[in-house]
């Protein structure tokens, strides 16, 4: 079974973005694209109440998934794409519980080897809530999310912003990150912010990375470790990526299963939120938690 990449969309043209974006990538990296809908079954009242295809409520929305893959949809203005060549596009409907819950429960299936999704419907929807299912389904999620701002468009990742924290040097993600360098002979700018006039010693995770690069498993693509002084973390991540004029920040979380995620307050919701650029979340490899998150998320499905 060739693998996939898993697009969630709630039909907004931010979700729409989203899915040119995801199919640029399925063409880079040779996969095909599985264009989902997790809906909780409620009737929206801004929406006529049309059934397509068999009739049902699946049907229904299977047909627009349909429409929105090929920018033939009433009412909202999508631009008009063609899938790639090579490219195949299949469409998944489900009336759910959950939708944070039911996105990391199909994303941890064997066929899908990453998710792209949009980290927000409008511009209008600010605040914790906002960031909710993008940033609960990137911290909790076993495989890489990509989030894709609104006007984002998708370019080769020829120049990376990786947050470094703490664990950034794990193994794992470096050869995620190596995987992207050798693909798109990217250079890599490993970026620590840290508080200006900082109390204490200096920080150990630039030098951790450092010696992991260069001393235990050397890097064989461009890199620098940078520090930088900000007392705002995200702000000093899009500063120097503004500088460089990078294609993707990365950042590296630990897996956490999604109960946890919806409470907590993350770096990785604040750069969703805030990011003009596609952010990458990428994660620590611990089998443990990805075992507790699979199963926390099936007896919630369930």
């Amino acid at each position: 079974m060739m693998s996939s990449i898993l697009v969630p969309v709630d039909f907004s043209l931010p979700c729409h973005n989203a899915y040119r974006f995801g199919l640029h990538l399925a063409e880079e990296f040779k996969l095909n694209v599985v264009l989902a809908h997790y809906s909780s079954g409620a009737i929206d009242p801004g929406q006529p109440l049309v059934f397509a295809g068999d009739g049902s409520l699946h049907g229904s929305n299977v047909k627009r998934l349909e429409n929105f893959a090929s920018s033939n949809a009433d009412g909202i203005d999508y631009p008009l794409l063609e899938p790639p060549q090579g490219v195949e596009v299949t469409y998944e409907a489900e009336v759910v519980f959950s939708v944070s819950a039911s996105i990391i429960a199909r994303a941890s299936k064997e066929d899908i080897s990453m998710v792209v999704m949009a980290p927000r419907s409008t511009r209008k929807l600010l605040g914790k809530w906002l960031g909710s299912t993008s940033t609960t389904v990137s911290e909790a999620c076993p495989c890489p999310v990509c989030l894709v701002p609104e006007d984002a468009q998708f370019s080769p990742w020829k120049k990376v912003v990786v947050a470094n924290n703490s664990v950034t040097a794990e193994a794992y993600p470096l050869w995620q990150i190596e995987d992207i360098a050798r693909k798109y002979s990217s250079y890599v700018h490993f970026v620590h912010v840290q508080w200006p006039r900082q109390y204490g010693p200096l920080k150990f995770t630039p030098w951790r990375l450092m010696e992991k690069l260069v001393d235990e498993t050397p890097a064989d693509y461009p890199f620098d470790v940078v520090t930088v002084d900000n007392e705002d973390v995200t702000a000093g991540l899009m500063e120097y990526a503004d500088k460089i004029d990078s294609d993707l920040i990365v950042i590296v979380n630990s897996l956490r299963n999604r109960w946890r995620s919806l409470i907590h307050a993350s770096l990785t919701q604040d750069l969703a939120l805030r990011s003009k650029r596609p952010v990458l979340v990428l994660h620590a490899e611990d089998t443990t938690v990805s075992e507790e998150i699979l199963q926390t998320e099936t007896e919630n499905i369930n």
